[in-house]
C-alpha cells in the first residue's frame, strides 16, 4: 500500500553542453549534442512559475568525458533561484563535489566516483552530510550497471546495480536516481518493476530518470512503492508532457491520497450532507427507475455519491486513481452487503473510453472531479463515452459566480480584490490543491454544442449564510430536512441557482450531430 504521507517530486531535467541546453527533441547523429536556443535560467525560471520544488541538472560533457569542464558559475546562478537543485555528470572527484555544494547544489549525484571510490563518498559524507547526496546508477536493459568512463557506456567489471545500491545505502546516502542506458523517452512495465525492486531491496528512495513519456507514466511511477519522484526532459521539450500538467495532477493526486481522513470528517458535517442529499433529489426527478441501473462513478472515491444508488439497486462501476479512497468504497460496500453491486477499478479518468465498451452504461455520475485536473475536458470527454444514447448525467462543479461571496476580506489587502474576483482557480475546501471553477452558462453550452439535451441546471447550497447547529443528532436531522425544503425550491430557480456554491448540471446524451462544435459562450474559459 502506498503510505499518504510520502513526498513524491516531479524534476524537470536541464542537459548542459558547454553551458547551452540540450535539445532532446531533435534526433541527433555521432557525438555532438544538439543544442536548444533556450536560454538554461529562463528554462530553470519557468519550472519555479509551475511550481517545481526540484530540478535535475546535467553535465552532458562531463557525463561522457572526465576532462570536461563544469559551468560553475551558470551553476551557481541556477542556484540562487527558489529551487533546490540536484546536480550530476562528470563529478568523478572530490574537488567536483566540493565545487558543486560551493556553488549552492542541494543534491549532488554520484555515479563514477561511488563505482571506484567508496571512500571519496565516505570523506564526503562526513564533510558535507548524507542528505547533500544521491547515487545515479544506470542499468543495461539486462540489468547490468553501466558507466561512461570512456565517453562511451560499458559494464564494471560485473558488478550489478543492487550491490552499488546495497554499498550506497550502508555508507548513509538513503536517495538514489535510476535510469536505463540509452534511454529512448519510453517505459515499460519490466523496467519500472526494476526501479521498484531496487527501492525495495535496498531500502533507498528511488528517483526514476529516462523513462517516462508521458503523464500515465507519472501516475504509473507515483502508484509504485517506493518511488519518490521522476525526471522529466525529452517529454518536455517534445511537448508529451506539459510541466504545469504534470505538477498539478501529481499534487491532486498526492492530495487524494494523503487526505481521506479529511475528507471523511468531512463527509460527516451539515453542509456535505445537505449536498449530497440536494444531488440525489434533483437527479431522482429525472430517472425513471433505479433497480437495474447501470452506473459509473466517475471519480467517485469512496463511493459517497454512488453508494446510495446501489442501495437501490443499481449497479455502479466508481473508477478512481486514488487507492486510498477506493479501500475505503472496498470496505463500505463490504459493511453494506453491496459488493456484488460495487466495483471499483483503480484507472485514470481518462482510460475509460478505451476500458469499457460503447453504451455499458445508463447513468454517468461525476461529482466534484472535474475541477481539480486542467484536462477536464478529456476527462469528460473520455467518461462520456460508454455512456448510452438516452442515458443520463449528472455533473456536479464548483460554481465561479459564487466564488466572491466566498472571499475573506480580512485575509487580502484592497488592491488584491480586483485580481481575486477575477480569477478562475482557488484552492479546494478540503483537499490540499487547487481547483478550477465553472460557471453554468459555460457547460450548458458546452454540452448543448456536443447534442446532449439539458434536462435541468440546478444550485447546490444557495445560502451563503453559516449552517445552524444544532444540538443533538435529531436535532440536526431536523434542521437538514428544514434546509433541504427550502434549498431544494431555491436550487431550481434564478437568481438563487446562479450563486449557488456548487453547479448541478443533468443532461441527457443524444446521437453526437455532424459538424464542429461552436465557440462555448459564459465564462470562464480555460487555457
Amino acid at each position: 500500500m502506498i503510505d499518504p504521507a510520502r513526498v513524491f517530486d516531479i524534476l524537470p531535467t536541464l542537459h548542459l553542453s558547454g553551458g547551452q541546453l540540450v535539445d532532446l527533441a531533435t534526433e541527433t547523429s555521432g557525438d555532438t549534442p544538439r543544442i536548444d536556443s533556450t536560454d538554461p535560467l529562463a528554462a530553470a525560471r519557468l519550472a519555479v512559475e509551475h511550481g517545481a520544488r526540484w530540478i535535475h541538472v546535467i553535465n552532458v560533457d562531463a557525463t561522457f568525458d572526465p576532462e570536461a569542464g563544469h559551468d560553475w558559475g551558470l551553476l551557481a546562478e541556477l542556484c540562487t533561484l527558489p529551487v533546490k537543485v540536484q546536480y550530476g555528470g562528470g563529478i568523478s572527484h572530490a574537488g567536483n563535489i566540493d565545487k558543486a555544494i560551493a556553488a549552492g547544489v542541494s543534491r549532488v549525484l554520484l555515479n563514477t566516483v561511488a563505482t571506484r571510490s567508496p571512500e571519496v563518498v565516505s570523506d564526503a559524507i562526513i564533510q558535507h552530510g548524507r542528505e547533500r547526496f544521491a547515487v545515479a546508477i544506470t542499468t543495461h536493459p539486462e540489468g547490468g550497471l553501466a558507466t561512461s568512463a570512456a565517453s562511451e557506456w560499458q559494464a564494471v567489471g560485473g558488478q550489478q546495480a543492487l550491490t552499488l545500491a546495497i554499498q550506497m545505502s550502508q555508507l548513509g546516502i538513503t536517495t538514489l536516481v535510476h535510469s536505463r542506458v540509452e534511454p529512448d523517452g519510453t517505459m515499460s512495465g519490466t523496467e519500472l518493476d526494476s526501479s521498484c525492486e531496487l527501492a525495495e531491496l535496498s531500502g533507498m528512495d528511488v528517483i526514476v530518470g529516462g523513462e517516462v513519456r508521458d503523464i500515465d507514466d507519472v501516475v504509473a511511477c507515483y502508484n509504485s512503492p517506493g518511488i519518490t519522484g521522476v525526471l522529466i526532459g525529452k517529454a518536455l521539450q517534445t511537448g508529451k508532457i506539459g510541466l504545469g500538467e504534470a505538477l498539478d495532477e501529481t499534487r491532486a493526486t498526492l492530495a487524494f491520497e494523503s487526505g481521506m481522513p479529511t475528507w471523511k470528517e468531512a463527509q460527516q458535517t451539515l453542509e456535505v450532507r445537505l449536498r449530497r442529499a440536494l444531488t440525489r433529489r434533483f437527479l431522482a426527478e429525472h430517472l425513471s427507475k433505479t433497480d437495474g441501473l447501470r452506473v459509473l462513478d466517475a471519480g467517485g472515491g469512496n463511493g459517497i455519491d454512488s453508494i446510495a444508488l446501489a442501495e437501490a439497486g443499481a449497479h455502479i462501476t466508481v473508477v478512481d486513481r486514488s487507492a486510498a479512497m477506493l479501500q475505503d468504497l472496498d470496505a463500505t460496500a463490504e459493511a453494506a452487503g453491496l459488493q456484488h453491486r460495487v466495483s471499483a477499478h483503480k484507472l485514470d479518468i481518462r482510460e475509460i473510453s478505451t476500458q469499457f465498451d460503447k453504451h455499458a452504461f445508463d447513468l454517468l455520475i461525476c461529482h466534484n472531479v472535474i475541477q481539480y485536473s486542467s484536462e477536464w475536458e478529456a476527462m469528460l470527454e473520455s467518461m462520456l463515452a460508454p455512456l448510452r444514447s438516452g442515458g443520463r448525467l449528472s455533473l456536479v462543479v464548483r460554481n465561479w459566480f459564487a466564488e466572491p461571496y466566498r472571499i475573506n476580506i480580512d485575509e487580502q489587502d484592497a488592491g488584491e480584490l480586483p485580481a481575486m474576483f477575477e480569477r478562475v482557480r482557488g484552492p479546494s475546501r478540503v483537499f490540499d490543491t487547487d481547483v478550477l471553477f465553472f460557471s453554468a452558462p459555460f457547460l450548458l453550452d458546452w454540452f448543448s454544442s456536443r447534442g446532449y439535451e439539458i434536462l435541468a441546471h440546478n444550485g447546490l447550497l444557495c445560502r451563503h449564510a453559516e449552517l445552524p447547529l444544532a444540538e443533538s443528532p435529531g436535532a440536526e436531522q431536523l434542521v437538514l430536512e428544514k434546509l433541504e425544503a427550502l434549498e431544494s425550491m431555491m436550487g431550481q430557480r434564478s437568481p438563487y441557482r446562479d450563486t449557488a456554491r456548487y453547479v448541478q448540471i443533468i443532461a441527457r446524451k443524444r446521437f453526437r450531430p455532424p459538424g464542429v462544435a461552436h465557440e462555448l459562450q459564459g465564462k470562464p474559459q480555460f487555457d
